[in-house]
């Protein structure tokens, strides 16, 4: 009797192993699908410069200027394009001018006339456009720190004309942006020097920089 217990237990675990095997071997339907090449891109502001000597470059030299340089001498109109070669539109843009004279000792400054410290003094403005905006009529030049741009003129000798030197490290903030994917805006400079202009800016030089910025955001600014 044991022994045929012991037989149909053995039997039974035998039939117990045998089932396991099979649910273990048994086969469900699947189907695995991926998503692939998810790729997020960052957009690009890119600004180019181009002038009547460049195109589309990173950076522009002798956009404006002239030599032999006289009493009533007009310099331009020169122009300077600046395009927005990126994917994404920007806020504004803001243009800063420096200037840095090198004076020739062998003419008295003082026979430049009262008001006037150095060549850049002399340097009429007589024109300054951006796109379609006279900036030397402008009310305002930023938003960002409500400064007038008669101030610059203010700072000077307030005569009402805006020279080099009264711009100098002056930033105009928040023009008009050129669009993006290759859209363009065009700033348009005239030069001058004052027929009565003393004979004290002979050999002087005035290297003039005019600095670009593209920006994002509202709240960014050249320093």
């Amino acid at each position: 009797m044991k022994k045929v217990v012991g037989l149909a237990l053995g039997g039974l675990l035998v039939v117990c192993l045998l089932a396991g095997t099979i649910a273990g071997i048994r086969a469900f339907f699947q189907d695995i699908e991926a998503s692939s090449n998810n790729q997020l891109t960052a957009g690009t502001l890119d600004l180019k410069l181009t002038d009547a000597n460049e195109t589309d470059q990173d950076g522009v030299t002798a956009s404006f200027g002239g030599s032999a340089l006289v009493p009533g001498a007009n310099i331009g109109p020169s122009t300077i394009t600046l395009k927005n070669t990126g994917s994404l539109n920007a806020d504004h843009v803001d243009v800063k001018f420096q200037n840095t004279v090198t004076d020739n000792a062998s003419y008295n400054a003082n026979d430049l006339g009262p008001n006037v410290t150095d060549m850049a003094a002399v340097l009429t403005i007589s024109t300054l456009i951006y796109g379609s905006s006279n900036l030397l009529t402008q009310t305002v030049h930023g938003t960002f720190d409500n400064i007038y741009i008669e101030a610059a003129d203010n700072a000077g000798n307030n005569d009402g004309i805006i020279t080099l030197r009264e711009l100098n490290n002056v930033v105009i903030q928040s023009l008009s942006a050129p669009p993006a994917n290759n859209g363009t805006r065009v700033l348009s400079i005239t030069l001058n020097i004052g027929a009565s202009v003393g004979k004290g800016i002979q050999g002087d030089t005035d290297n003039v920089s005019v600095t670009f910025g593209l920006f994002q955001n509202a709240s960014q600014h050249l320093s």
